[in-house]
């Protein structure tokens, strides 16, 4: 395989998650069973309107409560929201600094700004590195750009900021839908499928 950038999906490639954390913690904040929770935020869509930058974290939080229809704090909101995001295994991030010593290494995620936020405290907590910019050559975070994975404009957007061609990046994500969307502009790309982490996937590439 011959590139010269790296494309790294942020959730399940970089950062371990799990979604059923957020349905079962709200539940537990309002009474309200995980199944009930999991059904309104899907069916409203919040994820993809919150991370394609729809609206501001003050607002995510009044359209939770909304959907939810209880009255959430603040704090329960993004402890429940964040409940997703579990660990950085340090060999991931040696991983990445071993990468960008020959490449480029960039970040594409659909994403929003209270997980950036608490992914930053974590990983200054618990790898003493001040944020996620320290770690890749630019970070293209969907709630930034008002585009989301799998439309095929945010891979164009990316591409032409770091004026490559699509043939000349390779891309790590876990959702096979944005990786059918990213190889058929050319780009190439691997499927990451927990729990085979990226350490094993670039262990022949790099």
């Amino acid at each position: 395989m011959k590139f010269k950038a790296v494309i790294f999906d942020f959730g399940n490639v970089i950062i371990n998650i799990e979604f059923q954390r957020i349905y079962q913690t709200f539940a537990k904040f309002t009474a309200k069973s995980p199944e009930y929770i999991e059904k309104k935020i899907t069916e409203n869509q919040i994820f993809k309107r919150y991370e394609t930058g729809q609206f501001s974290d003050e607002e995510f939080r009044e359209v939770i409560r909304q959907t939810l229809g209880f009255p959430l704090s603040d704090f329960e909101v993004d402890t429940a929201w964040n409940a997703i995001l579990l660990d950085i295994p340090a060999e991931r991030i040696e991983l990445i600094k071993k990468i960008r010593q020959k490449y480029p290494v960039y970040l594409l995620s659909n994403t929003n700004n209270i997980h950036i936020q608490a992914s930053n405290t974590y990983l200054k907590k618990a790898h003493g590195i001040s944020n996620l910019d320290v770690l890749f050559d630019n970070l293209f975070l969907s709630y930034e750009m008002a585009m989301w994975k799998p439309d095929v404009e945010i891979y164009h957007s990316v591409l032409k900021k770091i004026n490559l061609q699509p043939n000349e990046v390779i891309f790590f994500d876990d959702n096979l839908h944005n990786i059918e969307s990213a190889k058929k502009i050319g780009m190439q790309t691997i499927l990451v499928e927990p729990p085979t982490s990226i350490l094993e996937y670039c262990k022949n590439i790099f």
